[in-house]
């Protein structure tokens, strides 16, 4: 129960957020030149760290939904680090400021992440401790949190299977996709100002 009040929660705090980020974009504009060198690069490298993100997201959650803290995944993307899906976000959430260009809604957003997820990750991991013990610790002790080490991967057996909670990865599809949508609602933003349809009250740094 306490579990799943967390996660309704950590919920509850992510669409606050991104419907106040949202209200911001459409008061706000940048102070950065449309067309200029940096606009391009800003928006090109937001666009990347987008699209990995959520693709790693899909990546990560093919392997661990519906086996979170029940089976000790360790393949995959799970091979290379922790906690992948967390990774991945956070790598969605630079492309999605990327594109905003604001240092500070960059900041404020790191700061969120930090808060929501640091528990949620040591709670995740303690839970393995528990439930897995010797075989968790060995795999704790020789790979990384959070930054990937690729010379660790290790993909499946051809012959081996695994269990997976179609739902919970529809969800993560469901909300991988609403980023990208989001992507959009932000570029449709910045055309409605460039061309005066929407007022700007404001600019972020």
């Amino acid at each position: 129960m306490a579990k799943n009040n967390a996660a309704k929660y950590r919920l509850l705090i992510s669409r606050f957020f991104l419907v106040l980020i949202i209200i911001v974009l459409l008061l706000s504009d940048n102070k950065v030149d449309n067309w200029s060198p940096a606009y391009n690069w800003l928006e090109f490298f937001g666009y990347l760290f987008g699209l990995i993100g959520v693709l790693g997201r899909i990546w990560s959650s093919l392997f661990i939904e519906g086996n979170k803290t029940q089976k000790l995944i360790i393949k995959g993307p799970y091979s290379l680090m922790r906690n992948p899906l967390y990774c991945f976000s956070f790598i969605l959430l630079i492309g999605f400021c990327l594109l905003i260009k604001s240092i500070i809604v960059f900041s404020i957003f790191f700061l969120i992440w930090i808060f929501v997820y640091r528990k949620t990750m040591r709670n995740e991991e303690q839970n393995l401790i528990n439930n897995h013990d010797k075989q968790y610790m060995s795999y704790f002790n020789r790979t990384p949190k959070i930054f990937p080490n690729f010379n660790l991967y290790k993909s499946f057996d051809k012959n081996e299977k695994m269990d997976i909670d179609i739902r919970k990865v529809e969800r993560v599809l469901k909300e991988s996709f609403g980023f990208l949508f989001l992507f959009g609602i932000m570029k449709l933003i910045e055309y409605l100002q460039l061309n005066s349809v929407l007022p700007v009250y404001f600019y972020l740094m």
